[in-house]
C-alpha cells in the first residue's frame, strides 16, 4: 500500500508540471545556481540506465522517467540548454528591458522556466589594476586600488600633483601610489619638512667700542672674524649686520651690505675704538628697534633666528640702566634673543649674566661655545646634528699655602663660595663630576670624580684648612693632568669636557706669575680650562695687585672671577663660572653635512 502512496505521488508530481505551474520554481536564479541545482538533485536519484541513450528532445518533454535520466547525464542535457533557453526565450511577449537579458530560471529539463534577469556588467572584468567591480543596475562601479583612478582604474595618480614636498623641493614619482621628496642643501624629511642644517639666521654684533676696550679690541675683532668663517654668508644662510657702541649707538653695516664671507671678514677688521663712556643702555635700545627691521635687510619669516652678540666687558657705565634695559628685552621682545660674550682686560660677571637672555647665553671668548649653542638653537627642533651635553669632571683647585690662600683670617667666604659653585652643578641630576685638590707646597687629593653623598662632600669641604707652608701653585697645576684628569682610577671620562676652578688670593711672586701662565697655557693646548676664583671682603688690602696678578696669569681676562662677600656677587659669579660646565657638541662639518 505505501508503495503505491508513493508511486501515486511520484507520478502526480511529474504530470503536475504543466505550464501553469512554472511560477512554482521562482525567484529566478542565477546560472550557478541553476548548476548547482542539478548536482544536488544528482544523489536523490537513481539512474534508468547508464547506457540509455534518449533522444535530446527527451530533455525537453514532459516524459516520466527522463528528467531523472537527464539529471544523472548533466553534460548530455547542459548541451541542450542554450538551445531550449533560445527556444523559451523567443516566446517572450515582452522583450527584456535594457540591462537585462532573457535566461532559464530552472534547470531541470521536464520543466524548464525561463525569466528577465539583470545582466552583470562585472562578468567582463573590466576594472584595471587590480580594481574591485561592484554591479549595478545597468551598470557598475570600479574601487581602484591606492594610486589609480578613472572609471575603470586606468589612469594612474600622480601624487606629486599636490604639491608635498615644502619649501619648494622637488617631487619625483618614482612608483605606484609613492612619491619621493628630493630635498636640496639644508632639508631633510618625508617632506622636505625639518631644516637640519643651522640657519636661517640674522646674526647682529653689538661690538663695545668705549675707551676702556682700546686695548681688547683686537679680541673683539678675532671673535668676529672666527665666527664669520665657520657659518655660510648669503641670503639663504646667515647674515649678519655690525653696530658699534659707546656713549651712542652706531649701525656700521646692516644685513645685506656685505654677501659673502670674505667681504664681511674685510668689513668688521675695519672697526675702531671710540673715546666715551660704555652707555650700553642706549645700545640696547637702538638694536631692539633695527634688528627686526626690513629697511635694514632683516628677514621677518617664522624659518629665520634673530641673535644679538654683545661684546663687552661688563663694565657699563650705565650698569643698573643697562641691566633694566636687558629685563625688558627679555620680557617684551620675543624675536630676538641675547647673547654676551666677555671681552676685555677687566670683566664684570655680573653684569654680563643679567644682559644676556639666559645666564647660559654668556660665553668666554676662547672657545666655540657660543657658535655651537647658536647653531642649535637655529636648527629644527628634533634635528640631533647638535646636541647639548653636561659631561663635565670639575676639579675644585685650592690653595691652602700660607702666603696665597683665600682663606685669610680664618674667613669662610671662600669656602662658601666652592659650595655654592658646587650646588650648581646639580650632579645629581647633570653629568658634572667633581674632584677637589689642595695644596702649598704639595698636593693632595680631598676626593676625587667617584659619585659620594652631597653631604658628605660639603662637609669634606669644610675641614680644608690653611698649611703653615709656601705654596706652589704652577706645580699644583701641573699635577693635575697625572693625579686627576687622566687616571681612570679617579673616575675621570675620556670625553668628558675638563674645567679647573682654582680658588686663590692671587698674591703669588712676580716670579711665579710666569710659571703659572705656562701651566695654565699648556692645560688649555690640551682642553683643559683654567678660572682663576678669586674670593675677597670689600677690605681686603692689596686687592688691586691679586687682580692684576690673576689677569696676568690667566689664559683669557674673562677666565678670571673676583668674588665679593655678599650674595648678589656670589650668585651672579657662580651662575657664570658654572655655564662652562653645560654646552653643545656639533660635528665640525655640519654644514657640508647638508648639501
Amino acid at each position: 500500500m505505501l508503495t503505491l502512496i508513493l508511486v501515486c505521488a511520484f507520478i502526480s508530481l511529474v504530470f503536475g508540471h504543466g505550464d501553469h505551474q512554472h511560477s512554482l520554481y521562482y525567484p529566478e536564479v542565477s546560472e550557478h545556481e541553476a548548476k548547482s541545482f542539478l548536482h544536488k538533485r544528482h544523489a536523490g536519484h537513481t539512474a534508468l540506465s547508464s547506457t540509455a541513450s534518449p533522444d535530446p528532445a527527451y530533455c525537453t518533454q514532459l516524459l516520466p522517467g527522463y528528467e531523472t535520466w537527464c539529471e544523472l547525464h548533466i553534460p548530455y542535457c547542459q548541451e541542450q540548454q542554450e538551445y531550449t533557453r533560445e527556444q523559451r526565450c523567443a516566446t517572450l511577449t515582452t522583450p527584456c528591458a535594457p540591462g537585462q537579458f532573457c535566461m532559464l530560471t530552472t534547470p531541470c529539463p521536464a520543466h524548464f522556466a525561463h525569466a528577465c534577469v539583470d545582466i552583470n556588467e562585472c562578468d567582463s572584468n573590466p576594472c584595471q589594476n587590480g580594481g574591485t567591480c561592484h554591479d549595478g543596475i545597468s551598470k557598475y562601479t570600479c574601487t581602484c586600488l591606492p594610486g589609480w583612478t578613472g572609471t575603470n582604474c586606468e589612469i594612474d595618480i600622480d601624487e606629486c600633483l599636490s604639491f608635498p614636498c615644502m619649501y619648494g623641493n622637488d617631487c619625483i614619482e618614482d612608483r605606484i601610489n609613492s612619491y619621493k621628496c628630493v630635498c636640496s642643501e639644508r632639508y631633510e624629511g618625508v617632506h622636505c619638512e625639518t631644516d637640519c642644517r643651522p640657519g636661517p639666521v640674522d646674526v647682529m654684533f653689538l661690538v663695545d667700542t668705549s675707551w676702556s676696550q682700546s686695548e681688547a679690541m683686537n679680541r673683539s675683532i678675532a671673535y668676529m672674524t672666527k665666527f664669520i668663517k665657520h657659518v655660510p654668508i648669503g641670503s639663504y644662510d646667515f647674515q649678519v649686520s655690525l653696530v658699534s657702541f659707546a656713549s651712542k649707538p652706531e649701525l656700521v653695516f646692516n644685513f645685506t651690505a656685505y654677501r659673502s664671507n670674505s667681504s664681511l671678514l674685510d668689513a668688521v677688521s675695519f672697526i675702531r675704538n671710540e673715546r666715551g663712556a660704555t652707555k650700553t643702555s642706549d645700545a640696547l635700545s637702538f638694536i631692539s628697534q633695527e634688528i627686526l627691521n626690513p629697511a635694514n635687510g632683516a628677514r621677518l619669516l617664522s624659518n629665520i633666528s634673530h641673535y644679538v652678540v654683545l661684546l663687552t666687558d661688563g663694565l657699563s657705565t650705565d650698569r643698573a640702566q643697562a641691566i633694566q634695559r636687558a629685563q625688558i628685552l627679555k620680557a617684551t621682545y620675543l624675536g630676538f634673543k641675547i647673547f654676551v660674550v666677555g671681552v676685555g682686560e677687566d670683566i664684570g660677571h655680573e653684569e654680563l649674566v643679567q644682559l644676556s637672555t639666559d645666564p647660559s647665553y654668556t660665553f668666554a671668548p676662547d672657545n666655540d661655545d657660543l657658535l655651537f649653542a647658536m647653531l642649535k638653537d637655529a636648527t629644527d627642533y628634533g634635528c640631533t646634528d647638535c646636541n647639548s651635553s653636561s659631561v663635565t669632571d670639575v676639579v675644585i683647585l685650592f690653595d691652602t699655602s700660607k702666603d696665597s690662600s683665600p682663606l685669610v683670617e680664618n674667613s669662610l667666604h671662600s669656602l662658601k663660595v666652592v659650595e655654592k659653585l658646587f650646588d650648581s652643578f646639580d650632579t645629581t641630576n647633570t653629568n658634572v663630576s667633581v674632584a677637589m685638590m689642595t695644596y702649598s707646597n704639595d698636593t693632595q687629593i680631598q676626593f676625587d670624580f667617584h659619585q659620594r653623598s652631597i653631604p658628605d662632600t660639603k662637609a669634606k669641604l669644610y675641614t680644608v684648612s690653611i698649611e703653615d707652608k709656601k705654596g706652589n701653585t704652577a706645580f699644583a697645576l701641573s699635577r693635575l693632568q697625572d693625579e686627576l684628569f687622566n687616571r681612570s682610577s679617579t673616575g675621570s671620562r675620556p670625553n668628558a669636557r675638563k674645567i679647573c676652578y682654582l680658588f686663590t688670593n692671587g698674591n703669588w711672586a712676580k716670579t711665579d706669575i710666569l710659571r703659572i701662565k705656562q701651566q695654565i697655557v699648556n692645560l688649555h693646548n690640551d682642553g683643559i680650562s683654567v678660572n682663576i676664583m678669586v674670593p675677597f671682603e670689600i677690605t681686603d688690602s692689596g686687592l688691586h695687585r691679586t687682580l692684576e696678578n690673576a689677569k696676568e696669569a690667566a689664559f683669557d681676562p674673562y677666565r678670571v672671577y673676583m668674588i665679593e662677600d655678599n650674595g648678589n656677587s656670589i650668585s651672579m659669579a657662580v651662575k657664570s663660572a658654572a655655564r662652562d660646565t653645560k654646552y653643545v657638541e656639533c660635528p665640525p662639518n655640519i654644514f657640508d653635512l647638508k648639501n
